[in-house]
């Protein structure tokens, strides 16, 4: 399942220090590696949203810790068969879970990353972005398509971004290659993930995750960090 959660802005230092507890110890060291609170608060909501999905799907409510692949992709310390793909953006937070590979990646809708274009851009996507009536988010899209394929594949984001074109792909859903891209429009983001199947979505508020940490568990899965 893909999650979402667009309430960044309203998200204070209580509600970090509310959240706090659930963080690993592995998590807690990064996050404070962070000088501000705009990064410290969306690099802990990341862990908190990954913390949400396996306790929805799968009934695991463990702090659990990451392993690297050689170009830095994450995965779960003692849990092969699942595959997880976090990202986040000063608009939202986004991460996937599924029991396959999967890449996610969420954009800020925002001009000032147009400066971006002529480096991670092929010659066809910068036409794409030039004729669009809304450029800030054609870029958007693109950028998110190939930083979430790229994510998927584990090299993460480097010199050849540009040799991807996604120029050419339209619409919410569509085959790439072996694989299966969604992409999702919000007011201030774009969120696109790869895998080999679809995920169904689902958007999370400050509400739903604090009740992960203080609410009366209802279905058996939930229990204090």
């Amino acid at each position: 399942m893909l999650y979402i959660f667009t309430e960044t802005e309203t998200f204070t230092e209580c509600d970090l220090a509310g959240l706090w507890p659930l963080l690993s110890e592995q998590r807690a060291k990064r996050v404070d590696k962070y000088r501000f609170f705009k990064d410290r608060k969306l690099s802990a909501l990341a862990y908190i949203l990954l913390r949400y999905a396996l306790i929805e799907e799968k009934g695991i409510d463990e702090k659990v810790e990451f392993e690297f692949g050689p170009y830095g992709k994450p995965f779960i310390k003692g849990m092969p068969e699942l595959q997880f793909s976090l990202s986040h953006t000063a608009g939202g937070i986004a991460c996937a879970l599924a029991i396959f590979p999967v890449g996610v990646d969420i954009t800020d809708v925002d001009d000032r990353n147009l400066d971006c274009v002529p480096r991670a851009m092929n010659f066809f996507e910068q036409q794409a972005i030039n004729r669009s009536n809304d450029k800030a988010r054609t870029f958007a899209r693109l950028w998110s398509m190939k930083e979430c394929f790229l994510k998927y594949v584990g090299t993460g984001i480097d010199e050849n971004i540009s040799c991807i074109n996604f120029s050419g792909y339209h619409g919410d859903s569509f085959d790439y290659r072996s694989g299966k891209m969604q992409v999702i429009n919000d007011e201030k983001t774009v969120t696109s993930v790869f895998g080999s199947e679809l995920l169904p979505v689902k958007y999370l508020t400050k509400i739903d995750l604090f009740d992960f940490l203080i609410g009366e568990p209802q279905n058996g899965k939930l229990a204090f960090a």
